[in-house]
């Protein structure tokens, strides 16, 4: 019994929110990717307007709430 808690512990350590999730991207190239907003929580890629002299489409980290 013990030996199946630690199994159990060491698969649910390897497969954490960590490993099953890209890191948040610190630049926004597509819609609906997680970022990484400059204040620190974590956002989600949404279209936006251009600025002048960028090429469309344009995107930028927003709060996901």
């Amino acid at each position: 019994m013990r030996m199946l808690a630690v199994a159990s512990i060491a698969i649910l350590s390897a497969c954490g929110p960590d490993a099953t999730q890209p890191a948040p991207l610190a630049d926004c190239k597509e819609a609906g990717v997680q970022c990484q907003l400059p204040e620190g929580p974590l956002g989600v890629c949404e279209q936006s307007h251009c600025e002048p002299g960028q090429a469309a489409p344009c995107y930028r980290c927003i709060p996901q709430h």
